[in-house]
């Protein structure tokens, strides 16, 4: 079985056509989501709308206030609780290879639980998807985890505005449009699209109060599952959370879940 797993940072659901039913023009990710087919998961919530915590509960299933990482400081590497089984080992155990790509930065300061952190299956020092998708092999039993931090970079860059989100919604496409120019969707068995928090808007930070600060525009994540040949976009309204995709892999490499797998 191929699984592929990309992850969007910092992409906001609710801004996007194919996550909410109000937003009528399609932006240049939602082209790319109709595009890849799958079925988009529109009530998808992380517990933690923050990096740490958010890819804290991907990687275990668990969320932060139980799995070690319960505040945004808390990275996977230094503080996931070790006796914690991963979503890198659930694959590792069933003999697959694993291949990840992360910006380096993020991964110098724990963005991978330690085991992984120190395995040989990264890119570089320095983030280059273009050789990295030239170089990759894929095999029959194969994880690979694409960690897009485009859209966040830009955002970064220019400001949490509309035209700041215009350019990081354009570039975030470009990566992903990158990934499937070199490699064929349908080569992979699964394809997990995620995204571990939304962001705010500079103005909405300024005229909220401080209890909307945590609302939907931050913990509302995309979601979306592809299996192969699925050349149409479904929809799934249930209730999940990024906490789902550790029972979902369980499920799909023949264990029983311990969760709700999607």
């Amino acid at each position: 079985m191929k699984v592929l797993v990309i992850f969007a940072d910092m992409l906001r659901a609710n801004r996007l056509s194919t996550f909410n039913d109000a937003v009528e023009i399609d932006t240049a990710i939602d082209t790319n989501f109709r595009e890849l087919g799958g079925t988009i998961y529109k009530n998808c919530f992380t517990p933690g709308p923050d990096t740490p915590r958010g890819i804290s509960t991907f990687t275990s299933g668990i969320p932060p206030h139980l799995n070690g990482c319960d505040i945004r400081i808390k990275w996977t590497r230094d503080f996931l609780h070790p006796h914690l089984k991963t979503v890198y080992d659930l694959f590792l155990e069933k003999d697959y290879k694993i291949d990840l790509l992360s910006d380096p930065r993020e991964r110098a300061i724990g963005l991978f639980p330690e085991n992984i952190s120190n395995m040989t299956v990264h890119n570089s020092d320095y983030y280059d998807i273009d050789q990295y998708l030239d170089e990759i092999v894929i095999e029959d039993d194969h994880f690979i985890m694409l960690c897009l931090p485009q859209f966040h970079w830009t955002l970064d860059a220019l400001g949490a505005s509309e035209n700041g989100e215009k350019h990081a919604l354009n570039d975030i496409s470009l990566a992903f449009n990158k990934v499937f120019n070199k490699l064929d969707k349908d080569i992979f068995d699964h394809i997990f699209v995620f995204s571990d928090h939304g962001f705010k808007f500079t103005h909405e930070v300024r005229m909220s109060p401080d209890f909307m600060l945590l609302n939907e525009d931050r913990t509302h994540t995309v979601l979306i599952h592809r299996k192969k040949f699925d050349s149409k976009l479904t929809f799934n309204d249930k209730l999940c959370s990024l906490a789902d995709i550790y029972p979902t892999f369980e499920e799909l490499l023949g264990n029983n879940p311990n969760g709700l797998s999607l």
